[in-house]
C-alpha cells in the first residue's frame, strides 16, 4: 500500500515518457491509496491536455470514469491539523500536504516525482525509481526538527 502523488496517477493513465515507469509502481504495489483532493488535480491535469489537443473531451471522460472507479474505494482524508502543520512548518503547499500528511498517518510510503516533496521528506517522499529499486524497504518516519544557528 502506497499514497500515490495525482502525478504518478496521471503517467499510468495518459501516454508520457514516465507510463512504464508508473505501471511497473503499479505491478510493484497495486494498492494506491489518494486523499480526495486526487479527483481536482487529475480533473485538471485532463483538462489541461484537452486544451493542448493531446486528448479528446470524450477520452478525458472515459479516462475519468475508469480511474476514478478504482481510485475511489482507496480515497483517505488526512487531518486537516496535520496538513496545516506541515504547510507551517516546510512551507509546502496544502495540496501537496495532503499527499505527505496521508502518507504519515498511514505509516506508508508517497511515491511523487515532485522533487521538492523529495528534498523536504526524505523515507517519505519516494521517487518512482527510489520506490522500484530492488530490495527497498520503505520505512515511513516522521521528518525531524530542522536546526538553525542561532
Amino acid at each position: 500500500m502506497i499514497v500515490v502523488d495525482s502525478n504518478i496517477v496521471a503517467t499510468r493513465n495518459l501516454t508520457s515518457s514516465l507510463t512504464s515507469k508508473s505501471e511497473q509502481v503499479e505491478e510493484k504495489d497495486p494498492v494506491w491509496i489518494v486523499p480526495v483532493l486526487w479527483r481536482y488535480e487529475f480533473q485538471n491535469i485532463l483538462a489541461s491536455a484537452i486544451r493542448a489537443k493531446q486528448i479528446k473531451p470524450e477520452q478525458a471522460l472515459d479516462i475519468w470514469e475508469k480511474v476514478s472507479k478504482i481510485l475511489v474505494e482507496n480515497e483517505c482524508e488526512p487531518s486537516a491539523s496535520k496538513v496545516i502543520d506541515l504547510v507551517a512548518q516546510y512551507g509546502i503547499t496544502a495540496y501537496d500536504g495532503q499527499f505527505i500528511a496521508l502518507a504519515l498517518e498511514m505509516g506508508i510510503p508517497c511515491v511523487t516525482e515532485d522533487r521538492e516533496l523529495q528534498e523536504k521528506f526524505p523515507g517519505i517522499a519516494i521517487s518512482m525509481d527510489g520506490f522500484l529499486k530492488p530490495q527497498s524497504t520503505h520505512v515511513v518516519r516522521e521528518v525531524r526538527e530542522r536546526y538553525s544557528k542561532t
